[in-house]
């Protein structure tokens, strides 16, 4: 039961997986950003443990496939006698994301189910707060109060992240930078790596699932990039696109692992 509870846990609060953070700007400064959270190999997991893995039979049966986007102010504006009549903090929470959509791709079959929550933006600027907005559309799910609960009261919670650290973004016509500003610890806390104790059953356990997690970053620009502060980044043949990756146990400890800096090419 308890490792059903945790796995029911991470997948609504979309954090049991690969998290991919994408930017596109376009030439005028302009673009889209979007977290996708890559739920497959959870929910799969889940199933499993609750006993619902597909008989030979049910294998036979094409699984659903979806692939849709939900904006935010559409939504509002077909349904907005439904959201007047919602609790305060459930119509404020959809009045700061009006501007920003939601995506779901699934394919049983395939084993896919991926959630995103993104905004398309007019300048760098609309991307300050946007952690903040997004925690707003997260709050929006229903099971959001059980989660918190279930986060505070378990081994999961340390392994959630902080919601208090804040990501700024700076663009120039030389270069970009991708800034986390992290909560500072009280003093005589513990450090972040003394927080997971490999020896200690519930953490083991939640280090073991969240091995092959990452947090990924990719960043498109309408100019190539000559050069990035980390290692290992990968760059796409017009050396515009440029990813790089964290483990997620990794990224929890120091959040900062993801900041970088980039250098365009002279033009």
């Amino acid at each position: 039961m308890k490792k059903i509870i945790l796995l029911f846990a991470l997948t609504c609060f979309l954090t049991s997986c690969n998290v991919t953070e994408s930017i596109v700007f376009n030439d005028n400064g302009s673009g889209e950003f979007l977290v996708t959270y890559e739920m497959g190999d959870a929910v799969t997991a889940m199933t499993e443990a609750m006993g619902g893995k597909k008989s030979d039979a049910e294998k036979k049966e094409k699984g659903e496939v979806m692939d849709t986007t939900m904006v935010f102010a559409e939504i509002m504006e077909t349904y907005k006698d439904s959201i007047s009549a919602l609790p305060e903090e459930k119509r404020l929470a959809m009045e700061a994301v009006k501007d920003m959509f939601m995506t779901m791709k699934m394919d049983e079959d395939a084993g896919v189910m991926d959630l995103g929550v993104g905004m398309k933006f007019n300048s760098i600027e609309d991307l300050k707060n946007i952690q903040e907005k997004i925690k707003k559309a997260q709050s929006l799910n229903g099971q959001s109060g059980q989660v918190d609960a279930l986060k505070g009261g378990s081994p999961i919670g340390k392994f959630m992240g902080d919601d208090d650290n804040n990501v700024s973004y700076v663009m120039t016509d030389k270069g970009f930078s991708r800034i986390t500003e992290a909560q500072v610890l009280e003093e005589g806390a513990e450090s972040m790596e003394e927080l997971f104790d490999p020896s200690n059953e519930g953490d083991k356990e939640m280090m073991d699932y969240f091995e092959e997690a990452y947090y990924n970053v990719r960043l498109t620009f309408p100019k190539a990039v000559k050069s990035i502060s980390v290692e290992g980044a990968e760059f796409s043949k017009d050396r515009k696109t440029v990813t790089y990756r964290a483990n997620w146990i990794e990224y929890i400890k120091n959040p900062m692992l993801l900041d970088v800096n980039v250098k365009f090419v002279d033009e």
